[in-house]
């Protein structure tokens, strides 16, 4: 049966009582399918805590006609994703795919919602990652466990709500094969599920395809939902906590929100209220509160659910005075006039909703949950008008509710030793004699998976390019659903930058805060940031279409120099959360410069000399008429001009004379080692380097991953090798990473570098290029998932000297390229790796840096 109660959403339910959502987007060259089961770790039984997270791990492992992780071959092969999560009250299981593989998505859905497979050997290796996740989550990362799951001890008293959703390792151990399959059987039903379909599909053929690979799932009652009643708390509950080598004490403050499904109005206008403490932003433009309606955001769980508050302050700071300080809050904006507060929240958050939700993946997610959760999954599209209807008497009302209640208060403060909630140790009640629940004997025996049908050729939509007087390239695309434009501008930093990273960091940090203040201050929506990763400044976000005037008055803003009273000297320690890879190419960038043949005076003097027109790229997406938004940006950035020109790059190969800089970093565990080259300008074209770099090291069958040291392979066991191509300074490079332990490494120079030769000019057999073929057709293709991705990708094209056109002619030349082609990409680009090698880890130790000399010099000798 068909149930339409909103155009978009297309809904049927199967005789087994599978919900199925179909939620068209055009334009798409992707599928996303999700599948949300009533079951969180609210179910969990005293003794059990965690199980609903370890068998949402379990899921993955295999299935009657795909054992031993055959799950993920298809999504491998597409350059697709597959994820899980474990919330309160459900768990999703999502997978983004091309829609040629769309039929494989719903197949490994259904395989393991029919008959999954559980083996103590899977069990036990489960184990093991979930412990690996809560020790990286909870114990290892700084605050870890605030606020969730041990906040909720604090707000509620029943088991059901209260308990830690992680677990105990320990504990867990516990779980045995039995337990998977009663916990299976009571809750992993086609009645108690929702499967959620996203993409440019036809409803009815979707329909088609679930009822063929759901349909025959017997039906089975699930086990009842849990009672999450609560009695409330009158008096403020508080737990305070130490952690050394925190620099400042974090205190949440929790306080119940209204049921959603109760009272709806009174729930968005604590949404809008919680954004409206967010909104209260420090004069460096950073917020002063971090606000989250829910544990994991807003509508992702029944009632009860809390407001949270997290504020960091000085250590020492009594947790009662920012308790206080909250209460004042609340009590201020309970009286008076707050509807410019309110409206600027609303504004925010309806930009940020379209924005989000305008990406295919998020939507499907949203729609399977927003069902699963309140039986409505229309209320998705009606949160925007919703959130609008909200009033400053109704965010007035929120205010003095909270003014007058109790609230929950959890401290973590700088101290010498770790100290959180102690486990609590539950004993797990007895299962009577015969009570066990089995998984029903599935029908028939295992399945063929079904082939992948033919993908549609992508369709990037109408768009228009331009040369600005001032030298700025601009790129604009029509395409989304959504009153949301994408803008993203690309600055290559320069001589200046690339020589000095520091100064870019700070450069971008003083204009983001920049930023933040100013489109703050307009109230308008919308987002925009500013960063760089050495090689480019980038300042991007997205406007609501009827506040892309105030968007570009603030980009405006920030690329106005302006005195700032940063000095230079503290980019430094903006650098330190630099990654290998990163550490890496910014002191390969300084050092084929060689040194500034001056020091600019201060951060305007950078700001001039890197933020210039000439060279930059401008890229907007959104459902606007091209030319109009072209017209729009040249408008508006009429007045830039270059003022400063930087001094000119040297050429690609100028300072290509190898080498190898040493970076030592004594807290990486593992040593990263990047080789790089030149692209040759005259080599072959770029699709046949693409592919290439496809066949060598881009994907899970690449030849660098598979073939054994020893061979003709670049990898070692466990340690894998990367190939890539990006740009370096002014020329387009290649390059490889390899990361391995600090013993290993001296090795690589041999397994790398002597090995290339061989590795480049092999031949690749039939079956290898066109799996890798079929794997960079389809990789392309995570760009059309969303405008923002559109506009990344664009991006990336444009850095790369190609138009928006880049996507099409990709797809279409990949299937051209010859093996020949292939073969001559391979050796002319990473045949030979003349640049200076660069080593980023704990090498400090004299004999690992004359170990390396030894294996270059003994490789140069031959």
């Amino acid at each position: 049966m068909e149930d339409r109660r909103m155009p978009g959403i297309h809904r049927r339910t199967l005789s087994n009582g599978l919900k199925l959502l179909v939620t068209p987007v055009a334009g798409t060259s992707r599928v996303a399918v999700a599948v949300h089961y009533r079951v969180g770790f609210r179910v969990e039984p005293p003794g059990m805590e965690g199980f609903a997270h370890l068998f949402e791990h379990l899921m993955f492992v295999g299935s009657q006609s795909l054992p031993d992780g055959a799950f993920f071959d298809h999504v491998r092969d597409t350059a697709g994703m597959a994820s899980g999560r474990t919330h309160q009250d459900y768990t999703e299981f999502y997978q983004v795919v091309p829609r040629s593989a769309l039929d494989q998505a719903l197949f490994s859905e259904a395989d393991r919602m029919r008959a999954p497979s559980f083996t103590q050997e899977a069990l036990t290796g489960q184990l093991a990652g979930v412990a690996a996740e809560i020790r990286e989550m909870i114990v290892e990362r700084p605050y870890g466990g605030m606020p969730w799951p041990h906040m909720a001890g604090l707000l509620y008293t029943s088991f059901a709500n209260a308990h830690d959703g992680y677990g105990d390792p320990d504990q867990l151990k516990k779980a045995t094969l039995e337990d998977c399959e009663e916990f299976f059987a009571r809750y992993y039903t086609p009645g108690n599920a929702v499967v959620s379909v996203a993409g440019d599909v036809d409803p009815d053929d979707v329909a088609a395809r679930v009822e063929r690979h759901f349909g025959d799932i017997p039906a089975r009652a699930a086990a009842p939902q849990p009672d999450l009643a609560e009695p409330g708390f009158f008096m403020d509950q508080t737990a305070s906590f130490t952690e050394p080598g925190i620099p400042a004490t974090a205190i949440t403050i929790g306080q119940w929100l209204p049921d959603p499904a109760a009272d709806l109005p009174g729930y968005l206008a604590h949404v809008v209220l919680a954004r409206m403490m967010a909104r209260q932003i420090t004069p460096d433009g950073t917020s002063a509160v971090s606000t989250s309606c829910g544990f994991f955001g807003p509508l992702d769980a029944r009632a009860p659910d809390a407001l949270l508050l997290t504020v960091l302050v000085p250590p020492a700071t009594p947790a009662v005075q920012m308790v206080g300080a909250v209460r004042t809050q609340w009590g201020m904006w309970s009286k008076g006039d707050i509807s410019g507060e309110v409206s600027a929240a609303v504004n925010e958050l309806v930009s940020e909703h379209h924005r989000d939700h305008d990406d295919l993946e998020t939507r499907c997610r949203a729609i399977g949950r927003m069902e699963t959760l309140f039986d409505r999954a229309e209320l998705l599209d009606e949160l925007p008008g919703l959130l609008g209807e909200v009033t400053p008497a109704q965010v007035a009302k929120a205010a003095t509710r909270l003014h007058g209640a109790a609230c929950a208060v959890m401290t973590i403060e700088p101290g010498r030793r770790r100290t959180r909630p102690k486990p609590g140790h539950t004993e797990r009640a007895e299962r009577e004699p015969g009570q066990a629940v089995r998984i029903p004997e599935p029908v028939g025996g295992p399945r063929t998976v079904p082939a992948r049908e033919h993908q549609p050729r992508p369709v990037l939509g109408e768009h228009a390019e331009a040369a600005f007087g001032n030298g700025l390239r601009a790129v604009a695309i029509r395409t989304g659903g959504a009153p949301v434009v994408e803008l993203r501008l690309r600055v290559p930093a320069g001589p200046a930058g690339w020589r000095r990273p520091d100064h870019m960091e700070l450069l971008a940090h003083v204009l983001g805060r920049r930023a933040r203040v100013g489109l703050h201050a307009r109230g308008a929506g919308g987002e925009l940031t500013v960063r760089t990763d050495g090689q480019w400044l980038d300042v991007g976000g997205y406007a609501v279409a009827d506040g892309l005037d105030a968007w570009l008055a603030v980009l405006s803003e920030v690329l106005t120099p302006a005195a700032a009273a940063e000095p230079l000297s503290q980019g430094r320690s903006l650098l330190r959360g630099r990654t290998p890879g990163r550490i890496a190419d910014d002191a390969l960038r300084a050092y084929l410069l060689g040194p500034a043949p001056s020091e600019p005076a201060g951060l305007a003097d950078v700001h001039r000399t890197v933020l210039v027109p000439e060279g930059a790229s401008f890229v907007a997406v959104g459902n606007a008429d091209p030319a109009r938004l072209l017209s729009r940006l040249e408008e508006a950035l009429a007045w830039w001009e270059t003022q400063e020109r930087a001094q000119p790059a040297p050429a690609a190969g100028a300072a290509s004379d190898g080498g190898i800089l040493l970076l030592p970093r004594e807290d990486l565990s593992n040593v990263v080692v990047t080789f790089s080259a030149p692209e040759p300008p005259d080599g072959p074209d770029d699709v046949a380097r693409y592919l290439a770099t496809g066949v060598l090291g881009r994907y899970h069958r690449n030849r660098s991953i598979r073939d054994a040291p020893g061979t003709t392979g670049l990898g070692a066991s466990g340690y894998e090798a990367f190939l890539g191509r990006d740009v370096l300074l002014d020329f387009p490079r290649a390059y490889i990473q390899v990361m391995r332990p600090k013993e290993q490494v001296p090795d690589v120079f041999t397994e790398v570098l002597d090995r290339l030769p061989e590795l480049t000019a092999k031949q690749p057999e039939p079956v290898e290029l066109e799996r890798a073929r079929e794997y960079c057709v389809m990789e392309m293709l995570w760009g059309l998932d969303s405008p923002a991705k559109i506009a990344d990708l664009v991006r990336v094209g444009v850095s790369f000297g190609q138009g928006a056109g880049l996507l099409t002619r990709l797809y279409d030349r990949l299937g051209q390229i010859t093996t020949d082609e292939v073969v001559a990409a391979a050796v002319s680009t990473y045949g030979r790796m003349p640049l200076p090698s660069v080593v980023v880890g704990d090498i400090e130790a004299d004999w690992l840096a004359d170990e390396i000399e030894r294996e270059v010099t003994e490789l140069e000798g031959t």
